[in-house]
């Protein structure tokens, strides 16, 4: 996979949020990871992020998104997971010294066993085409767990 194939599918990824549909479905693949996270505030990472969410918050508009204590940090894409670090480090600027998932709806870069974003404590990455994996440490060296999720 060369950079345009990642801009590319990253570009079409956010393109498909264009259409209710599919942005329905994104919110709902969310929410079943946050099934797992009840009680954590949600920020997103990137303005297309903000978007899906958006429709989050439709569905669900008790979930809080002020990015206290345990905090999920959301992105559409993840690749080298730049924006979520930056999201991480903006909250714990503020003082956040809770646990922070990233989640992303999809890896670019496919199954990577070797992520290190830092200020993460683990990583979900939606696809509902991979098997759960677990792997890696954060920068922190915590374990970190990576997750796919279906």
């Amino acid at each position: 996979m060369d950079l345009l194939d990642v801009i590319e599918g990253g570009v079409a990824n956010v393109a498909r949020h264009d259409q209710a549909g599919s942005l329905r479905i994104s919110a709902e693949a969310f929410l079943r990871v946050y099934d797992s996270y009840l009680g954590h505030s949600v920020v997103a990472a990137s303005p297309q992020a903000e978007r899906v969410l958006g429709a989050v918050m439709m569905l669900h508009p008790e979930i809080d998104a002020r990015g206290h204590g345990p905090t999920l940090i959301f992105d559409v894409n993840v690749a080298s997971g730049t924006l979520m670090a930056r999201a991480a480090r903006r909250l714990r600027d503020k003082g956040n010294t809770s646990p922070l998932v990233g989640v992303a709806l999809h890896s670019l870069v496919g199954v990577r066993l070797d992520w290190d974003i830092d200020g993460l404590t683990d990583l979900v990455v939606i696809d509902p085409a991979a098997p759960a994996l677990r792997a890696g440490k954060t920068s922190e060296g915590r374990d970190c767990w990576v997750q796919l999720a279906g």
